[in-house]
């Protein structure tokens, strides 16, 4: 993916002599963003030492100066602008990114630009999707992402769909005043789980028999099931159940509990989730 940059002749010349400065040939600098897609995303401007580039980052050369942008932080960074400031003796250099903030939408088809490891769906067995590998993505919510390659369909987890550049949009919780676990957070956190086969979370697929939360203690309890007791996937939904979970403010512990006790039925799919899989 690639992004239109421009950097003004005085930021620069302004790079130009503070990677100077540092006295190491090759030095460059690097563009990233931190929380991208969210209300707290920074763009951010560090040194990339010549070594510390990767295979995956986007090299964008201004004269003297060369930036690396690595991949997960591409599609906030569409159209970024660095320019300096110059008040009274001060000089600033400012990075404007208008879509930092706001979610990306993962593209449709890309090459791996590196090697990552992923999950067969629905077996569950761990695989290596080798660099270079064609992919499509047919899943993005969440946090993890699901592609199709070779007409197999793989999940990868937040951490390795971040490595390639793919990234699915997660919520941020704000910590309550009160400084208390907020139940309602629990129930928006578990909306955002999501069988890697279906664009149903697990909660309007019905898969969420309890909840309980307590206070006191900072924990959090919850018990559900699968649409099929041979799924293969249950371990890695109910981990991404307890990693979104544990994501809630003051929730210092999560456990997960999968039970069949009473088995899944359509029965038990919400509306949403009944006109989403075109069964209304």
């Amino acid at each position: 993916m690639s992004i239109d940059a421009e950097v003004s002749d005085a930021a620069q010349d302004y790079l130009a002599d503070i990677l100077a400065k540092q006295e190491i040939p090759g030095m460059a600098a690097r563009l990233f963003v931190q929380n991208g897609g969210t209300s707290r995303a920074e763009s951010c401007l560090a040194f990339c030492p010549p070594g510390e580039e990767q295979a995956s980052d986007a090299r964008l050369d201004f004269g003297e100066v060369t930036l690396y942008v690595d991949a997960p932080s591409l599609p906030y960074l569409r159209e970024i602008r660095l320019d300096l400031e110059t008040a009274a003796d001060a000089q600033t250099l400012t990075i404007k990114a208008p879509y930092a903030k706001q979610p990306a939408a993962p593209p449709r088809e890309l090459a791996l630009p590196m090697a990552c490891v992923a999950r067969r769906v629905p077996h569950g067995n761990e695989v290596t999707l080798p660099e270079g590998a064609q992919v499509s993505v047919t899943q993005a919510l969440g946090g993890s992402v699901t592609v199709n390659h070779g007409g197999n369909l793989y999940r990868l987890s937040p951490e390795e769909a971040g490595k390639v550049g793919l990234r699915s949009d997660v919520a941020i919780f704000e910590p309550p005043e009160d400084g208390k676990i907020s139940e309602d957070q629990c129930w928006q956190a578990l909306e955002q789980v999501y069988d890697p086969e279906i664009p149903v979370n697990i909660v309007s697929l019905g898969l969420v028999y309890g909840l309980s939360v307590s206070v006191e203690q900072r924990s959090v309890y919850l018990r559900m099931t699968l649409t099929s007791p041979g799924c293969g996937m249950g371990d890695v939904i109910a981990g991404d159940a307890r990693n979104r979970l544990r994501e809630v403010p003051f929730v210092e512990n999560a456990e997960v509990d999968i039970v069949f006790d009473p088995p899944w039925t359509y029965d038990m799919l919400s509306e949403e989730a009944r006109l989403e899989l075109g069964l209304l």
